[in-house]
């Protein structure tokens, strides 16, 4: 069965998949009850999976856009690797094995088995992949664990690139405050007006990886056409956002946000004024209302 997983995963873009037993992560509990980040995820996975006998932790690499890139490579990454995930634990369960994906912080999960290391910026990094990968944590009784360790090389003490880059200066001597992240502020429709002013990647920050000496070597990819055209600036600006949710996710992008954040990416060079004030009128969308008053009120201002 192990080989059967491993080739069923392959063929959907997982390039390394782990057989692992369960393990209690209390350290990341006690950290996510400091910091309230995922609240949904379980620390015991053998409590929350009891029909469990292994659970598989699958890693989907993926090539970084150039660092000028509007669009992130990741979040196109979540979404394709997301639905591959789902097909491949059907895959499993069609063997008449039961199998579901896990509500397990994927990235703790490993650094407990010694998979990869964490950086300083706080991301999971691999041999190989770096730090660009989407992970994912399969509850199944179709095998059983196969413990197996991927260590990677720690960052060396002298390194600070990541922190030095670092927007918020959320990266510290003891590593990554996670409330000082970029990201931790940009998880509803609007963010503190301190993250739009620095925010130059739609839907977070990869300011850390761009620079981490680590992930240099890998290969850099370029968006598509589609891509492109679905990410579109005066697209997103005037609402049509369908075509670029489809890539990156619903559930991340409801409420008008890629229209809010197109209003201020434009608004920042004085583009598309006329499609942001017709947004003012138009939109149904609140969040969109304010940051099409605020760009227009900014420019005449200026101007």
């Amino acid at each position: 069965m192990h080989e059967f997983i491993k080739k069923e995963a392959s063929a959907r873009g997982f390039e390394k998949v782990f057989f692992l037993p369960s393990a209690m992560l209390s350290e990341w509990k006690a950290a996510q009850e400091k910091t309230g980040v995922a609240p949904h995820l379980h620390w015991d996975p053998a409590a929350a999976y009891p029909k469990a006998s292994c659970f598989i932790l699958a890693v989907f690499p993926y090539s970084p856009f150039d660092p000028e890139e509007r669009i992130s490579a990741y979040y196109l990454t979540s979404q394709k690797s997301y639905h591959a995930v789902k097909d491949l634990v059907a895959a499993i369960a069609a063997k008449g094995a039961y199998c579901e994906l896990a509500d397990v912080p994927a990235r703790a999960f490993a650094l407990k088995h010694g998979i990869g290391t964490q950086g300083k910026n706080g991301l999971l990094r691999l041999p190989d992949f770096g730090s660009r990968i989407a992970i994912y944590v399969i509850a199944t009784d179709a095998c059983l664990p196969m413990p197996e360790a991927w260590a990677a090389a720690p960052c060396p003490d002298n390194c600070t690139v990541c922190r030095d880059a670092c927007p918020f200066s959320a990266i510290g001597q003891k590593g990554l405050c996670v409330t000082h992240c970029m990201r931790y502020h940009m998880q509803g429709t609007e963010y503190p007006e301190a993250v739009y002013e620095k925010q130059i990647t739609h839907m977070g920050c990869e300011v850390c990886q761009h620079v981490c000496p680590h992930n240099a070597s890998l290969k850099r990819s370029a968006p598509g056409e589609r891509v492109r055209e679905a990410f579109d600036l005066r697209r997103l600006v005037e609402g049509d956002t369908k075509a670029a949710r489809e890539l990156v996710g619903k559930n991340k992008t409801g409420n008008g946000k890629l229209t809010v954040e197109a209003i201020r990416f434009a608004g920042q060079k004085g583009l598309y004024l006329d499609e942001i004030r017709k947004a003012l009128e138009t939109s149904p969308f609140p969040a969109v209302k304010r940051a099409a008053e605020m760009i227009l009120q900014r420019n005449f201002t200026e101007t």
